[in-house]
């Protein structure tokens, strides 16, 4: 047997993949420095609701296919007695939705705001998302983690640590920026606890991952709307008349970049969520930050080995690659699955070895009771 070998794989490899272009599109138009709009925190945070707020399309378009095939099967039900636990069971299915919604939302807001304060942090905190979402994952879900789990988050961490350390990134916020490092922390608890909130309200209140993303979207939208205006007429802090008067055809662009690959990232994120896990998204973002160390110098290509790395392990915790050594494969899903295969086959050919014996033991039953008559 390989060493190393894959893991279970289907079409949703393919979204993870796309998820990943985006993120590192989205990374590099970051890094654009003939704009503007970045240094517009609110604004910038508005394109990103904006993007939200534009899955109403295809919510919409699903919104008239699935009312239009509900008529057609209406119309096919004559059993008017049916037509009640339809009801029923749609109400059933609302309970509690629009208060997780908020939750969401309200996470999402906070989780957006505290961008403002971790601008200006260079220390990498997005490699703990695998650690803080195996545990919101475990919190709502109660999915246990076996051993290539545990081992992929210690060396993720490690690794992670030690990219800040041989910056010195870390060593410098701590004693100059405590305050606004840990506002960079929060940020990545809250986005993990975001992407769990979407997984729950999504698959435990069948919410489809645009009218998620709308509703969501539009609640941001408002709230950011307000603390634009609050900014805008009472705290002034940033000068948005300065950056209204030098609004050209670059700074269209750039918004439209923003809101197009954060649509993207969006998408892709949420159907990660909803059909594996929360998890499964930390592939995406780590292949995005690839695009902060473009530029290929010496300190860059030291940190993009370790991000790679990281990707590599990433790719074990979610079993997307198994390493077939010391065990670590046994419990993965394509394992277990497999085990409880040959189980269920074994226990087929005993019954049927059973029931032959059962059979043999009456037909020698009938020879006896034959040859008695005689």
């Amino acid at each position: 047997m390989a060493c190393i070998g894959l893991g279970k794989i289907d079409k949703n490899i393919i979204i993870i993949s796309v998820g990943c272009v985006f993120s590192f599109l989205n990374r590099v138009l970051n890094q654009y420095k003939e704009t503007l709009l970045f240094d517009y925190v609110i604004l910038f945070l508005i394109c990103i609701a904006i993007s939200r707020f534009l899955t109403i399309i295809p919510f919409i378009i699903l919104k008239i296919r699935n009312r239009r095939t509900k008529n057609t099967n209406l119309k096919l039900v004559l059993d008017k007695t049916f037509k009640p636990s339809v009801e029923n069971s749609e109400k059933k299915f609302d309970k509690g939705k629009w208060g997780l919604i908020i939750i969401s939302s309200l996470v999402l807001f906070i989780e957006l705001f505290t961008f403002f304060y971790a601008l200006d942090i260079k220390t990498n905190s997005w490699y703990w998302y695998i650690l803080l979402s195996s545990i919101f994952y475990f919190l709502f879900f109660k999915v246990k983690l076996y051993r290539h789990h545990f081992l992929s988050i210690i060396l993720i961490l490690l690794i992670g640590l030690i990219i800040d350390l041989v910056t010195g990134n870390l060593q410098n916020e701590i004693v100059n920026n405590t305050f606004h490092l840990l506002m960079k922390y929060l940020k990545e608890i809250l986005f993990s606890l975001y992407n769990v909130l979407a997984k729950y309200v999504m698959e435990k209140k069948y919410i489809s991952v645009y009218e998620f993303s709308f509703y969501v979207g539009l609640i941001a939208l408002i709230l950011l709307n307000i603390a634009f205006a609050i900014d805008y007429y009472w705290y002034r802090m940033s000068y948005y008349d300065q950056y209204f008067s030098k609004f050209d055809k670059t700074e269209i662009l750039v918004i439209l970049g923003v809101i197009f690959t954060q649509l993207g990232i969006n998408i892709t994120t949420l159907f990660t969520a909803k059909n594996c896990s929360p998890c499964h998204i930390f592939i995406i973002f780590v292949f995005g930050h690839l695009a902060h160390y473009i530029n290929f110098d010496k300190h860059s290509i030291l940190i993009i080995i370790c991000i790679i790395i990281i990707l590599f392990l990433a790719l074990i915790f979610n079993e997307i690659i198994e390493i077939n050594l010391w065990g670590l494969s046994y419990n993965t899903k394509k394992n277990i699955a497999i085990r409880a295969e040959k189980e269920i086959t074994n226990d087929e050919i005993i019954d049927e070895k059973v029931e032959e014996g059962d059979y043999l033991i009456e037909m020698s039953d009938n020879d006896e009771n034959s040859y008695k008559n005689d």
